[in-house]
């Protein structure tokens, strides 16, 4: 019966290793990624910006901006809940949490927004077909 002990034990010490040389590689490439995601949607959407308000061109680029931002705090909460696989005790979790909390209600709102701007945009565009119809 000791032999399965050494087992488990020797086991459990080589996935331990696993994790913390994993997590932190997929954590932070999980974090360059979403950085990578809020830098093009912002380029993107000064350039639609840029186009809406110099050349009158019609391109929702709130929407653009919104749904960027939107994936990006998705990969970005994904490399924190990665990153709770090394908690060691429950001093670090607040903090961790804390961040994951701000990062959700950030996302809801954002999901929020693009819902509301789009609904408002469709009923807009709908209202101006009725309007050429009645002219």
């Amino acid at each position: 019966m000791g032999w399965l002990y050494h087992l488990n034990a020797g086991i459990t010490h080589g996935l331990e290793g696993f994790l913390e040389t994993a997590v932190p590689m997929i954590a932070g490439l999980a974090e360059v990624i979403g950085l990578f995601i809020i830098v093009t949607s912002l380029i993107k959407a000064t350039y639609h910006y840029v186009r809406a308000t110099f050349f009158h061109d019609h391109h929702d680029f709130h929407h653009e901006m919104s749904s960027g931002l939107t994936t990006a705090l998705e990969f970005l909460m994904s490399a924190e809940i990665a990153k709770t696989f090394l908690l060691q005790n429950l001093e670090s979790v607040v903090p961790l949490a804390a961040t994951f909390a701000l990062r959700a209600m950030m996302s809801l709102m954002l999901h929020w927004e693009m819902q509301g701007g789009h609904r408002s945009g469709r009923k807009k565009a709908e209202n101006d077909t009725e309007t050429e119809k009645n002219d």
